[in-house]
């Protein structure tokens, strides 16, 4: 296949292909829409996207009102704060159609952002046909592909889960395009376009896109322009391209990199640990290339393509002399699949996670035109080794079947054969309108997949999806009304109660946004790896990478450390009982929500700490060191822990029966006092009840589980089954007609198989009267949310009676090592005293602008000034004018020394790589603007 750079007029195909869009269109959003569903993702879509557009749309308008303005750097919107400019870079700014948001009114963002989700599926294919033009096709043939390309199942989840993922499929035929041009020794213009629009896009799939196209390069060199083209003047002009690229594109890629190093996914572990997938991903992998239905991407192994596939991907292998870039990458792309160190790899050398497939859309789709171009020539020969391919592939899927049962193979293996069926028809001499029949084949094989993947029913990808009008009900009723009355300030917080606050379809609140109260819970990609390790010191059993603090288990001392000031709870709902010590009830929602029992009520406190304060004693790493987790959180209204060159400067903080060990012993449901040292879990409904000793002293004290040295050792999958199958023998001993030990094992080894069983995972739930919480090992098939669990810190509440015992429940068979405290956090009148002093040493006349902090304090003598503000190398302290270093407080967050008297302090807060990138990016535009100027000029002479 050659590569042709003739000028075509292509507006005949772009029109038939906009009528073919209609058509699959209407099926593919329409199924939503008929079905009460909007395009908005109860998960992503809602808590990223749309809020982000939303306020992206309203920093556009600010730019263009005030073009010579600071852009907005900081945000308290973002959590416990964040950098706004970082993660619009990631998430909105480098989506060239977020811009056309300008053309709506802010009374339509939600249609905008459902219409936008629609016109990149739609430019994702004229851009495929502009591609797909290059090479010697009808434009029946080109308009097959550009379906197979558009409608797969990565597309049909991403477009609308993650509407930005569709842009790599629209910038990879660009790119490849750009390569071809510059080793046929064209203009390096187009390739240095697309890679600027690459690395402005998202720094992640810039990544990812960046080596597809390097390997393009080398296989393509390889394969067609070895000893054709000029080795060095290639490379150079390669490299022009690349650098002027990555300099013009510095003002939002340098930012953005800066975030990935500082954030909390940096520290994941390669692969998520795993040398191999688990059985399971291997025994389904093949039926994935065709199961356009199919919603359960292992490993993000999402293929999906329309059945044809499969043929013309055996056709390509048979032709490889005459294919062979397509044949090395189906090839490749095999062997890529086969082990998670590819995905590791592509995904930023973290989790196992294969999104990298977007690229293989590109290959399987012109293989597809290839097939349907070469149909009236198939040979015999072809078309044997094609029947035994259809044979060997539907008896492995038919043999998997038995074992997993997915239904959602019916339609894809329904066109398979009746794909086959149209190439063994249309194959001989003498066939009309042969293309236009595989064209409406393939038509009806994506409308299906699509419809079949998105209906609500067996757990149809639209039950995933608000309901119409739901954002703009969530929005109105997030708090139930109870937020109306309240002050819109960034100077303190807010949060939920953990588990309890359920507003339907699924819909956990990670992100609070939009709102006018800042929340202290966040759900995005790039976290502050300083708030990160902040959670993990203080055991947060709720962190994820992507959501570190969530509501920090309702911990009475770290919710008024971070400044929440009001909790809203749910009555009638999972853990309302669990209220942090002095939240006292404050207001009530005057309606039922949804018509339910559930009515939301807001607790407020006076002991929130403020934002920025001063303290005068610390506290040392070695002293840190010697504390139990609840002593650290205990210490924050006591001193502030600095690091040790800081610490020597200033007075220890002193600690005297601020927590208690409590005693307690553990006994089973079976009768026998347990050791959680060597737990030997081997009986499913086998529970543990934790006895306290003495519980009477224990009572206005809130309750704390640290659970350290976590270890769980699965039974082997042998095992886990004859216990299984002994439990049901004995369940069924007094039945007449005997156990069926055959269907029991089988019934047994799917279950396991198919759950990935034996793996590392595990929960240790413990519930009090108070409410329920748990630590889990996620499985190593969570991608981006897999964690190593070794230790944690379950609160089980405030106890204003006397608790007497709360029950243990382990999640699976297995043996279990772990050792286990119980803290007794004493919260009374020495600890409002302290948060009293803190209060009062606060920085007052706090006043808040764009990127900036005001405020003035008093010292009476040298002190530590620390906040909750998240700390950032972004971050300046000015005091009386003159800046001052910043250090690191609390393991997490932004300080500096302060020396007796009085204080006028400035925070100013810029974010870190964007002043170096924005020079980069503005000499680079003006100097290829002169290059660019220049060349014309002397072409002209």
């Amino acid at each position: 296949m050659t590569f042709s750079f003739a000028k075509k007029n292509n507006l005949y195909l772009y029109l038939q292909y906009t009528a073919i869009f209609a058509i699959v269109g209407f099926f593919v959003y329409g199924t939503y829409f008929v079905t009460g569903h909007s395009l908005i993702w109860h998960l992503d879509g809602a808590q990223q996207h749309l809020p982000l557009l939303e306020e992206f749309r309203k920093i556009l308008l600010n730019i263009l009102k005030h073009p010579f303005s600071s852009w907005p750097q900081w945000s308290f919107k973002l959590g416990l704060g964040g950098d706004i400019f970082q993660i619009n870079a990631y998430y909105v700014t480098g989506d060239i159609f977020n811009y056309l948001v300008l053309l709506f009114p802010a009374s339509k963002i939600v249609f905008a952002y459902q219409f936008l989700i629609i016109l990149r599926l739609y430019c994702v294919g004229i851009i495929f046909c502009y591609f797909a033009s290059h090479f010697s096709f009808k434009n029946s043939i080109i308009l097959a592909g550009a379906v197979v390309y558009l409608f797969n199942a990565f597309l049909l989840y991403a477009n609308i889960a993650q509407p930005f993922f569709a842009i790599p499929f629209m910038i990879f035929p660009l790119l490849i395009l750009g390569v071809e041009r510059v080793l046929q020794q064209k203009s390096i213009v187009p390739l240095t376009a697309s890679f600027s629009w690459m690395l402005f896009n998202n720094f992640y799939f810039a990544y990812i896109l960046g080596f597809g196209t390097l390997l393009y390069l080398i296989l393509r060199y390889l394969t067609a322009y070895r000893k054709k083209i000029p080795v060095l003047k290639t490379i150079f002009r390669l490299g022009i391209s690349t650098i002027s690229s990555i300099l013009i594109t510095s003002v939002l890629w340098i930012p953005e990199l800066f975030a990935v190093l500082s954030s909390t996914r940096s520290n994941a572990p390669f692969a998520n640990g795993l040398k191999l997938y688990p059985f399971y991903y291997y025994l389904a992998l093949p039926s994935q290339l065709i199961n356009g239905g199919n919603r359960n991407f292992y490993f993000w192994s999402a293929l999906g393509f329309a059945s044809i596939t499969f043929f013309s991907i055996v056709f390509v292998i048979l032709k490889r002399k005459n294919y062979p870039l397509l044949a090395i990458s189906f090839g490749l792309g095999f062997v890529m699949l086969l082990f998670p160190q590819f995905g590791a790899f592509f995904n930023g050398l973290t989790s196992p996670s294969n999104r990298w497939t977007l690229m293989l859309s590109l290959p399987i789709s012109i293989s597809v035109c290839v097939l349907i171009a070469q149909i009236e020539v198939l040979t015999r020969k072809t078309k044997v080794i094609m029947t035994c391919s259809l044979f060997v592939y539907s008896l492995w899927i038919f043999i998997t079947y038995f074992f997993q049962n997915d239904e959602k193979l019916f339609i894809p293996m329904a066109f398979l054969f009746i794909s086959y069926g149209f190439l063994m028809y249309f194959s001989g001499d003498g066939k009309i309108h042969s293309q236009s029949a595989f064209l409406a084949l393939i038509i009806l094989n994506v409308i299906f997949n699509a419809v079949y993947f998105e209906a609500p029913y067996n757990g149809g990808y639209s039950n995933e999806m608000l309901p119409i009008k739901g954002f703009e009900k969530l929005v109105k009723t997030r708090y139930a009304g109870l937020e109306n009355d309240l002050k819109m300030t960034d100077s303190y917080r807010v949060s939920t109660i953990s588990q309890n606050y359920n507003l339907g379809t699924g819909f956990h609140m990670y992100n609070a946004q939009p709102n006018k109260l800042n929340s202290i819970t966040s759900y995005y990609s790039l976290q502050n790896i300083n708030i990160g390790n902040f959670a993990q010191k203080m055991q947060n059993s709720q962190y994820e990478a992507n959501i570190p603090i969530s509501q920090f288990s309702d911990r009475t001392i770290l919710e008024n450390f971070l400044g929440v000031r009001y909790i809203f709870a749910q009555i009638n709902q999972k853990n309302s009982k669990k209220i942090p010590s002095d939240y006292l009830p404050e207001k009530a929602s005057l309606y039922l929500n949804n018509n339910s029992t559930t009515q939301t009520i807001r607790y407020k406190t006076t002991e929130a700490f403020p934002l920025i304060y001063w303290q005068n004693t610390v506290i040392d790493s070695k002293q840190y060191k010697n504390m139990t987790t609840t002593a650290k959180e205990r210490a924050l209204a006591t001193g502030v822990y600095v690091n040790n060159a800081v610490a020597k400067k200033y007075k220890k903080a002193e600690f005297k029966n601020e927590t208690l060990n409590v005693p307690y012993y553990i006994i089973s449901s079976h009768g026998n006092i347990i050791n959680t040292a060597d737990l030997k879990h081997l009986d499913s409904t086998e529970t543990y009840k934790i006895v306290i000793k003495n519980a009477e002293n224990y009572k206005n004290n809130e309750l704390h589980i640290e659970l350290n040295n976590i270890k769980y050792y699965p039974l082997s999958l042998n095992n886990q089954i004859q216990i299984e199958q002994n439990k049901q023998s004995i369940l069924t001993s007094n039945e007449i007609i005997n156990n069926n030990d055959n269907y029991n094992y089988y019934r047994y080894l799917r279950y396991h198989i198919l759950n990935g069983s034996p793996d590392n995972s595990f929960s240790i739930k413990l519930t009090s009267s108070l409410g329920t919480e748990s630590i889990s090992q996620p499985k190593q098939s969570e991608l981006s949310f897999y964690k190593t669990v070794n230790s944690g810190l379950l609160n089980m509440g405030y106890f204003t009676s006397t608790p007497t015992n709360f029950n243990l429940s382990l999640s699976k068979l297995g043996n279990y090592h772990f050792k286990l405290k119980i803290v007794a956090e004493k919260l009374g009148k020495k600890y409002s005293n302290e948060v009293g002093k803190i209060q009062k040493n606060r920085l007052s006349s706090l006043k808040f602008t764009q990127n900036n902090i005001t405020g003035s304090i008093r010292t009476t003598k040298k002190g530590i000034l620390t906040s909750s503000i998240p700390f950032s190398k972004g971050w300046s302290i000015y005091d009386n004018g003159e800046k001052i270093k910043t250090i690191k407080t609390n393991v997490g967050f932004l300080g500096a020394q302060l020396p007796k008297g009085v204080h006028h302090i400035r925070f100013i807060y810029r974010t870190p790589g964007l002043k170096i990138g924005l020079i980069l990016s503005i000499i680079s535009v003006f100097l290829v603007f002169v290059t660019s100027i220049s060349f014309l000029v002397i072409k002209k002479r």
